[in-house]
């Protein structure tokens, strides 16, 4: 029986980066999940259950560390993040949650 693909979870409010992102892991046994903020993402993680979660920080609705901290402190995840952004100042306290990469 063959697994079901892994699933990342791409959480970013630009369109061409999910475009990107779906041609660089094209062929890669990878389902990918998009959301386009904060909120839309905690909602996709209970449906959909992703090994990895790919952030920006400076989204609308609700940003990177907002959700980033939710996910870890109320919905008890310890999905590994990686935190791909252009804002290079992520809050030492984020990375200190666990399992969060730059």
């Amino acid at each position: 029986m063959i697994p079901p693909p892994k699933k990342i979870l791409i959480v970013d409010d630009d369109e061409e980066l999910h475009i990107l992102y779906g041609l660089f892991l094209r062929g890669e046994s990878y389902k990918i999940v998009k959301a386009y903020n904060g909120q839309e993402a905690l909602e996709k993680i209970a449906k959909e259950k992703p090994n990895l979660i790919v952030l920006d920080m400076i989204m609308p609705v609700m940003d990177g560390e907002e959700f980033l901290t939710k996910l870890r402190t109320e919905k008890k995840s310890d999905i590994p993040v990686i935190i791909a952004s252009v804002n290079d100042k992520i809050p030492p306290k984020l990375l200190a949650l666990g399992n969060v990469y730059t």
